[in-house]
């Protein structure tokens, strides 16, 4: 089996790195997006979220790009000490603790950019992702119920954080 690496994003994971992403929307489950992304979508987003200081860690083998997390730091007035996280992993590379390694990655960079706080929002039926966040020791915030109506059925979204703090501690830090 080839090496995963976790890396930064990089300008040429562009196309692999939607190819994934649309991989992962089409399984109308993980992401609020069902539709996908061209493209062009794909690359205003990669490059106006890293101009606004984006932490966009990747999951690599080789060229291929088979997971992402990213953390937006908010940037509106009294509010720029949270971010928001995201992530995304290819059905065949899920259970391989990349989740662990993408996520600790992600937050300790977010730490070291000054985050004080990182949310996310997460449907209530993904318990491998609820697991995932709190094993790092995110903390459930609130519950939109039936945040999500899909083809006739509703998902409660979860909406969790953590404390950098916390994290900066060793105290969340799987191992």
């Amino acid at each position: 089996m080839n090496t995963i690496e976790i890396r930064p994003f990089e300008p040429s994971d562009l196309e692999s790195f939607n190819r994934t992403l649309n991989t992962i929307c089409a399984e109308r489950r993980y992401l609020a997006s069902v539709d996908g992304f061209s493209l062009e979508e794909s690359r205003q987003f990669i490059e106006s979220s890293l101009d606004a200081g984006t932490i966009h860690q990747v999951a690599a083998v080789g060229s291929q790009i088979v997971g992402w997390c990213d953390i937006i730091p908010h940037s509106e007035a009294g509010f720029t000490h949270v971010g928001r996280l995201g992530m995304g992993l290819l059905r065949d590379y899920r259970g391989r603790s990349l989740g662990t390694k993408l996520l600790s990655a992600c937050l300790e960079r977010a730490q070291n950019a000054g985050l004080e706080k990182v949310e996310l929002q997460v449907f209530a039926d993904n318990k491998a992702a609820i697991a995932l966040y709190k094993k790092f020791g995110f903390r459930q915030e609130g519950l939109r119920q039936k945040g999500r109506k899909l083809e006739g059925q509703y998902q409660d979204i979860l909406l969790m954080a953590l404390m950098l703090e916390d994290f900066s501690k060793g105290e969340n830090i799987p191992v």
